[in-house]
């Protein structure tokens, strides 16, 4: 008799076996899933993530971990999920698919709206996530026309002015300060190795993948952003500045750069559509009456998750003939600072 798959709640006691199994998958390059990913594998969270096992060892997980995105007037409980994997001897047995459904089952339990995924592969696509969200890039070159001013690396000691930096920025994910100092600290982003610099007015957060800087986060006087951005591209060469739709026209018009549309890296899924379409109302409320508000939510309840999901918050991909002016929604990228 073939022995039934349970899935399970990881102990706080095996969260140093789910490290190590993580690392025999993923095989960091710098550290380790447990210095790297700290907010997911912490004691704090060790029961949102999932495993299956046989012969009592971990064969199977999924970790998730939860955030709530501020998009303007609005709040979206946000569960992310990462470190989704199998051990290769026990792979085809549909564990990773079984484990999806069970993260959406207990996020919903837990009254997140959304679900962002690193990663975009059949099992994710299967479950109903899609290539969603609306991101941007500039490239920035070096101008040796411009003199150099000021700028260096953060400190511990430049963390609450960061923070409050943070705080003032309309669409992002809440971050409480001991999160931002934890961020600070790890020193890792966007899975890479990162360096956070820092102006009179501005920080900004780079990476280097693929042999190309990248500046995944930034808050603070857009104009000192600018100069900032500008001041690292001049000392480290061409520079890769990512955006979401809410901060995109200010940035690129600062730097008189056309922004270049780009997928979000990973997947997402809208998992109640009608509870976010009731956190939708307040927000629509300063944009459009009350009657063209519930035609507009009707009219959506008559999609699906996955297409609910490319209409609010806009896709590269192709998407159900639905127009209107008010989406699509800006998110905040999870690729940041958020993504350890």
């Amino acid at each position: 008799m073939t022995k039934k798959m349970q899935i399970k709640r990881l102990l706080p006691s095996r969260l140093k076996e789910a490290i190590e199994f993580a690392d025999r998958i993923f095989k960091p390059k710098d550290g380790s899933m447990g210095k790297n990913f700290p907010v997911l594998f912490s004691k704090e969270n060790a029961h949102n993530i999932l495993i299956v096992e046989e012969d009592e060892r971990i064969v199977a997980m999924a970790g998730m971990y939860y955030a709530y995105a501020q998009i303007f007037s609005m709040r979206v409980k946000t569960v992310f999920v990462g470190a989704v994997c199998t051990d290769e001897k026990y792979r085809s047995r549909g564990y990773a698919t079984s484990m999806m459904y069970e993260t959406e089952k207990i996020a919903l339990e837990n009254d997140a709206t959304l679900m962002m995924i690193h990663g975009d592969n059949g099992i994710y696509r299967r479950f109903g996530a899609v290539s969603a969200g609306t991101y941007f890039t500039i490239r920035i070159e070096p101008n040796q026309d411009i003199s150099m001013r000021d700028f260096r690396r953060a400190t511990d000691k430049d963390i609450k002015k960061m923070a409050i930096w943070y705080w003032r920025e309309p669409v992002k994910f809440v971050r409480p300060f001991s999160r931002f100092e934890l961020f600070h600290k790890v020193g890792h982003t966007w899975d890479a190795l990162a360096k956070t610099f820092i102006n009179d007015s501005a920080y900004a957060n780079f990476v280097r993948k693929e042999r190309m800087n990248h500046c995944v986060e930034f808050a603070g006087d857009p104009i000192a952003i600018k100069l900032l951005i500008q001041d690292f591209a001049n000392k480290y060469g061409p520079t890769m500045v990512h955006m979401n739709f809410a901060n995109k026209e200010c940035i690129s018009a600062l730097f008189s750069k056309t922004p270049r549309r780009r997928n979000f890296y990973g997947t997402m899924k809208v998992l109640d559509k009608f509870k976010l379409s009731e956190q939708l109302k307040d927000y629509l409320d300063e944009a459009i009456n009350k009657s063209e508000k519930e035609r507009l939510l009707k009219s959506l309840s008559r999609f699906n998750n996955s297409d609910f999901t490319k209409i609010v918050f806009g896709s590269t991909e192709e998407a159900p003939d639905f127009h209107y002016d008010v989406f699509p929604i800006p998110l905040p990228d999870y690729h940041g600072m958020d993504y350890i």
